[in-house]
């Protein structure tokens, strides 16, 4: 399915996408792609808003894209430097039968080299001791993960282990993996490891030999898979899962991510992946909109006929407006809307983006408060001081001028 109406990102995101289903202005296109993935997604990964999606709310199995969020919350948590022991409950509490790199108990090793076997070759020993090394345990670090997405607006997703092995109320949606890896590729560092085609971890005590890891999306990769735009990538495989995929490709001052589920094969996926990102490059383009066009607002708020507050709405970054390619940038125009102007805690402003007289996307501006105190004693009770001032200043005058006439008269008796 495709948006029927235009898209808007901003360079630097002042509230965050979530990944709700579509509105009523979305039109079904289920098959235009004719894809071979049950479940996919394309996103615009500056604004989150969704180019292309089949069965992209379908709750799925995700494998080891898992390790997406499990490598961006060590990049937030942890010093790649620090060196970290590896405990039997971190080696022995997978499926050793799976993708693992045969870590052994006591050995020690960075964080680094952890996050490197974590993304690019899908270690799963590897997961679980970063995990232990965040948050004391696996069930504390599955906590975290949940937390982090929940307050990230996902609430369609859920995880159950760092590595992405079957497991119970272990379940993501493709559009919800989308969102996951738009915040993701937030962390610069993160955003390195993601799309690093190889790596070389070094010796360790237990290990004494380099261990080599290549990324396992062949679109980072030379061969028949690679995809020139293609940034960074993670896959996933299991027997309930399928063949999973997420890429983050940049193109033209462009940058998306699609993500497919449960395809049959390892080559299906690629090529789904290719027809995605196609897509969205070929048809789309993106019109920069200076922030000296979009202007500033300021409001001025009133209670009981005194000035309460002043509020300044500005924007501090470009917009980058994605439009369908053969779209006339001459119709792009701009105005701000106020909301609740009454109240200033709760009074916002967006800008509004239109094309011709059609609204293309809505954008929340900045907001700066400078609040009055316009209580009792801040406004009244002065005043009642000031006059109250006054009238002893004036009694005392009154005073003073009695004692003169009083002492004028008494010098004119002598």
């Amino acid at each position: 399915m495709i948006l029927s109406s235009f898209l808007i990102a901003k360079a630097e995101e002042t509230s965050e996408a979530t990944s709700a289903p579509p509105t009523e202005t979305a039109e079904a296109y289920y098959d235009f792609l004719a894809l071979d993935a049950p479940s996919a997604v394309l996103i615009d990964a500056k604004s989150g808003m969704i180019l292309y999606e089949k069965n992209a709310y379908q709750t799925l199995e995700p494998a080891s894209i898992t390790k997406i969020l499990t490598g961006y919350l060590v990049c937030e948590n942890l010093d790649l430097d620090t060196m970290i022991t590896c405990t039997d409950t971190a080696i022995y509490g997978f499926d050793r039968d799976s993708s693992h790199i045969f870590l052994d108990v006591g050995e020690e090793i960075s964080v680094r080299d952890l996050l490197y076997a974590t993304l690019l070759q899908s270690a799963n020993d590897a997961a679980c001791v970063l995990a232990e090394a965040v948050s004391g345990s696996i069930d504390e670090f599955v906590n975290l993960m949940n937390a982090t997405i929940a307050d990230w607006g996902i609430t369609n997703s859920h995880f159950a282990n760092p590595h992405g092995l079957p497991q119970e109320n272990h379940y993501v949606t493709a559009a919800d993996m989308a969102m996951i890896t738009r915040q993701c590729i937030k962390n610069k560092t993160f955003l390195e490891i993601f799309g690093a085609p190889t790596y070389e971890a070094q010796p360790t005590n237990k290990q004494p030999e380099v261990r080599y890891f290549a990324n396992g999306n062949q679109m980072l990769i030379a061969g028949k898979n690679y995809y020139e735009y293609a940034v960074g990538g993670k896959t996933g495989y299991t027997e309930a899962a399928g063949y999973t995929m997420v890429t983050y490709a940049q193109k033209n001052n462009m940058e998306l991510i699609a993500v497919v589920l449960k395809e049959s094969s390892g080559d299906l996926r690629y090529s789904d992946t290719r027809k995605l990102l196609d897509y969205g490059f070929d048809n789309y383009k993106t019109v920069v909109l200076g922030q000296d066009k979009i202007g500033t607002k300021t409001v001025e708020i009133t209670k009981n006929g005194k000035l309460w507050a002043t509020v300044n709405f500005s924007v501090d970054v470009n917009f980058n407006v994605l439009l369908p390619s053969d779209t006339s940038e001459e119709l792009l125009t701009t105005e701000i809307s106020v909301k609740d102007e009454d109240d200033p805690q709760t009074i916002q402003a967006e800008v509004i983006l239109k094309l011709g007289e059609e609204i293309i996307g809505k954008v929340p501006m900045n907001k700066e408060v400078i609040a009055y105190d316009i209580s009792f004693n801040a406004t009244t009770m002065p005043l009642i001081t000031q006059i109250f001032n006054l009238i002893c200043v004036g009694i005392l005058l009154m005073f003073i001028l009695g004692h003169l006439i009083f002492a004028i008269k008494k010098d004119a008796h002598k």
